[in-house]
């Protein structure tokens, strides 16, 4: 699921946090092919080296010079750059779903403030579904999802329980619980967890079972949603993006395709 029809024109674009999926969506945009009708204004990342001949800014001048503001930040970091969008009235694209459900306050400021925030699919597929399924009432909703172990190096969860990744041979459940609990042990993880929940049924009734496989050459996402009406099974495959393996290339051409639908006279979600 791509954004809804938006209600106004984003000419300048600024990117929040230059990491795997930050700079893929900026070379999006500086490409020769580019984003019609968009071009990227500015950056704000100070750990990154700058390689897209724009300014590198603060969140406060990113947001004041940008007409949409697209975050590509660790979740932690999330709330910071929300607030500062939320005060100025600025829509914003977010990515780490994840981060919605770690700090609620996120949501609550959206929903009485003048700004506007679109939530792509990520890495997971038929989310469309899943909200069409809303309509008619959800009453059931899992998520499965599968990294080589790696993929989940330096998870909270993962650091708690004293998980030794390593020591994996064969593929093996290290979580089962709600969508909620997923996010705060893995936000860098689930962030398609929290995405299926924003999308369904609330994140304490979205159940997560994540798994380590040491065989595995694909970040696979398998949901299982069931209506009074109809049950809708979704599966993919993604490859790990090289530059992080906790996340999938697909993320972030998820956002370049939200953006390209801002712009399109046929848009398809």
């Amino acid at each position: 699921m791509t954004a809804i029809p938006n209600h106004k024109t984003y000419e300048k674009i600024g990117i929040a946090g230059i990491g795997a999926i930050g700079s893929a969506v900026a070379r999006a945009l500086t490409s020769e092919k580019g984003i019609k009708g968009m071009r990227l204004e500015c950056i704000s990342d100070p750990y990154t080296e700058n390689h897209f001949g724009v300014d590198n800014v603060s969140f406060d001048a990113l947001t004041e010079r940008s007409d949409l503001i697209i975050e590509c930040l660790p979740a932690a970091v999330v709330p910071e750059l929300a607030k500062i969008v939320f005060d100025a009235g600025k829509d914003i694209i977010f990515i780490s779903a994840a981060a919605l459900l770690n700090h609620p306050q996120i949501l609550e400021d959206l929903n009485v403030s003048k700004s506007r925030a679109y939530l792509p699919s990520g890495a997971l597929c038929g989310l469309d579904g899943v909200v069409g399924m809303r309509e008619m009432g959800i009453t059931s909703s899992k998520i499965a999802s599968t990294k080589p172990p790696k993929g989940f190096t330096g998870a909270p969860y993962v650091v708690e329980n004293d998980i030794d990744l390593e020591g994996i041979s064969e593929k093996t459940r290290i979580f089962e619980g709600n969508a909620f609990d997923a996010a705060k042990g893995f936000p860098a993880n689930v962030n398609v967890a929290a995405s299926l929940s924003l999308a369904g049924i609330p994140a304490e009734d979205t159940r997560v079972e994540i798994w380590a496989d040491p065989d595995a050459v694909s970040n696979t996402h398998e949901i299982t949603v069931k209506s009074d009406y109809s049950t809708l099974v979704s599966r993919i495959e993604n490859a790990p993006d090289p530059a992080n393996p906790k996340s999938s290339a697909l993320a972030a051409q998820s956002i370049v395709a939200t953006l390209r639908n801002m712009g399109a006279k046929l848009a398809i979600y």
